[in-house]
């Protein structure tokens, strides 16, 4: 699980006070003063949350998770600000920016909550992520095998039709033929490939039933063959 936090605060003093409420949490902090910094480092250290103060003489908070978001899309931001800003927080809020905002000067408790809150959502959104993905396979899978089983009916009437074809024909020309016009030797000729036939029916069939497994794969000329597995 990614339990990666980054925190930004260009006021040295608050990013220490919070490396020591975080001492003993099960977080992996990296805390910057600058977010032009923490901009150039967000993809390497890749946070599952980014906490940001607001007022920043550089960067806005606003302006650094928007930047954020647009890096890493799948991560949690949360923004500090006082109740001078609440107007820029919510709008950030509304436009998926910013996820949660903690007011300064925050409460321990309710700061550590918060950020509990965060790392369950990105857990959360991953889960959801691996999900779909998961789906968008199994539906692809079942396509392929759809398409598989439509080709191997396909396979499978060509192979028939062959044997049945002969088979037919000379039924055929036992039915047709006038018995003084047809020998014994000739009808056990006719007989005979029919037999024959019918055993290759029967050698098809029985390898239809063991099979256990089919795909298709690309071959040569934009066109796919059956790999068959007993």
């Amino acid at each position: 699980m990614n339990r990666k936090i980054m925190i930004v605060d260009d006021e040295e003093h608050i990013l220490k006070i919070l490396q020591r409420l975080l001492l003993h949490e099960p977080y992996d902090c990296t805390l910057f003063s600058s977010p032009v910094k923490a901009l150039d480092s967000m993809k390497q250290i890749n946070p599952a949350v980014v906490i940001s103060d607001q007022r920043m003489p550089k960067m806005e908070g606003t302006q650094l998770l928007k930047k954020t978001k647009e890096l890493l899309p799948w991560s949690v931001r949360v923004i500090m600000t006082g109740y001078a800003d609440i107007n820029v927080v919510i709008s950030a809020i509304n436009k998926g920016h910013v996820f949660r905002f903690i007011k300064k000067p925050w409460d321990d408790d309710f700061f550590k909550s918060e950020l509990k809150t965060a790392i369950e959502y990105f857990d959360m959104t991953q889960r959801l992520r691996c999900l779909s993905d998961e789906t968008a396979l199994a539906d692809i899978v079942m396509q392929e095998r759809l398409q598989g089983m439509l080709e191997m009916a396909g396979a499978v009437c060509h192979e028939f039709a062959q044997p049945l074809q002969v088979i037919t024909g000379y039924c055929d020309m036992l039915v047709s033929s006038p018995k003084s016009r047809i020998d014994i030797d000739t009808a056990a000729k006719y007989i005979s490939s029919i037999s024959r036939e019918t055993g290759k029916l029967g050698e098809l069939l029985s390898k239809i039933m063991a099979v256990k497994d089919y795909k298709t794969r690309p071959y040569a000329g934009n066109t796919r063959i059956i790999d068959i597995h007993n």
